[in-house]
């Protein structure tokens, strides 16, 4: 058998070529600052290297993956904190002040069952949480007078902005 295969090098190139493949579509490697989401036929089938509150680095479950070629595909999605940086926004507050207002916010994919179910892609999760950021802006400081947005009571607004952003954001898997 081996006879044949050196007296023709292009079978054997095919070979090892198909070996190559078939091993590439097995083995993945999930690294330390992502989670994978193994998919088959687009179903969650299972969940690697899951972000967990506390956890110690290199003790997550990262590293290599076995999984079905052909059939499973893999998602990954980071397990680090993210960034969302809001364009100026002009709002006005209760006594019709024009506030030219920016704003960032700093998030997490702590479910990515849920992320992949609802929105599918940490772009459109950026985008999502975006739009809810400047809606929590612009609701909560129309409810404020210029006056308050300076005074000691901004922590109490900035927490309000907070908790809302949260909420909706617990529906896509971040907090």
């Amino acid at each position: 058998m081996f006879d044949t295969l050196f007296r023709h090098p292009l079978r054997l190139l095919v070979a090892v070529v198909a070996l190559l493949v078939v091993l590439q579509q097995t083995l993945a490697i999930v690294p330390e600052d992502k989670q994978a989401l193994i998919l088959r036929f687009g179903e969650i089938e299972r969940t690697v290297n899951r972000y967990k509150n506390g956890e110690d680095f290199g003790r997550s479950g990262a590293g290599l993956v076995v999984r079905m070629p052909f059939l499973e595909s893999i998602q990954y999605i980071d397990k680090r904190v993210l960034g969302i940086n809001m364009e100026r926004q002009q709002v006005l507050s209760t006594d019709q002040q024009r506030l030219q207002v920016d704003a960032f916010a700093r998030f997490r994919i702590t479910n990515p069952v849920r992320m992949y179910t609802a929105i599918r892609t940490e772009e459109r999760l950026q985008q999502q949480l975006a739009t809810i950021l400047g809606s929590s802006l612009r609701n909560e400081l129309g409810k404020r007078p210029f006056v308050t947005l300076l005074s000691p009571e901004r922590g109490a607004v900035m927490d309000n902005i907070q908790i809302a952003l949260n909420r909706e954001a617990q529906k896509y898997g971040a907090e």
